[in-house]
Formats: C-alpha cells, structure tokens, sequence
C-alpha cells in the first residue's frame, strides 16, 4: 500500500468543527489548497448526512476540484468530540477522512485501495480493533492489513 494513501494524527478534539479545523489545516497543507476550501467541502458533506457511524467511528469526505490519487487522514482523539453522535448515541472521537478528487477515476489503484478499506468498516471485528487502538497509527496498521 502506497505510503500517501495513509497519514495519520493525534489530537484532543472537543467539538466537531475544532476537529474540522485541524482535519483541514492538515489537509490544505498536504494538498497546497486554503483551509477555506477544505473545510468548505467538509461542511457541505456533513450538512448532506451525519458521517458519523457506530461505536465512535466517523468518516468525514473531503472532494476537491484536482486531479490526485484519493488518501486517507486517520486521526484518532484522547477525547470524545462531545457534540458529534454515532448511529448508535456514542460519541466521535475515531476519524477516518476520505480525501477524494471531484472526478475519481475507478480504475486508479489508490481508489480500489481506498474502497477495499472503507469496506472494512462494515466489519465488527475490525472495528472492535480499531476501538482497542491506541492511536492513529494503529488504527492505520489495522486498516492496511
């Protein structure tokens, strides 16, 4: 798995738009974009349909208007993101970001990689490890295997 598709960070995040402001400082750097623009897209997505799933785990998209390989930003919180609420009433604080262009070309091996992990998510198994993760990077070797 190529080294771009997965980055990874810790943060304490209290609120979901703290959260979004560091998803998007991340971000607009990694990808010489404003900081505008991602939390644009972020917003935009969130208003659409809570990307919050189950057992803490939210995965927030970010599609910008480029041409470049989709990735993903695992950032994991020591904290629960107190006003963000999972399917199941539990609260945030385990991100998976999907960073995707505006026209993704299916073909691409980065966007088959990024499908086979997001179908991961629907695993009970992968989740309780993701729950039992102690930080990003961990959550990011057990999303790679």
């Amino acid at each position: 798995m190529n080294e771009i598709l997965l980055k990874t960070c810790d943060r304490n995040l209290t609120d979901q738009r703290t959260a979004f402001l560091i998803i998007a400082d991340i971000v607009a750097r990694k990808m010489n974009v404003r900081n505008e623009t991602v939390l644009q897209s972020l917003s935009t997505r969130e208003k659409i349909a809570n990307t919050a799933l189950v057992k803490g785990v939210a995965i927030p998209h970010i599609i910008l208007d480029r041409n470049f390989s989709p990735w993903l930003l695992i950032c994991k919180s020591n904290t629960l993101i107190s006003d963000w609420n999972c399917l199941d009433n539990s609260k945030v604080n385990k991100l998976i970001c999907l960073i995707v262009p505006q026209v993704v070309k299916k073909s691409s091996s980065s966007f088959r990689e990024i499908i086979a992990i997001m179908n991961k998510l629907a695993d009970d198994t992968v989740i309780a490890e993701i729950n039992a993760a102690e930080n990003a990077a961990e959550i990011a070797q057990i999303l790679k295997r």
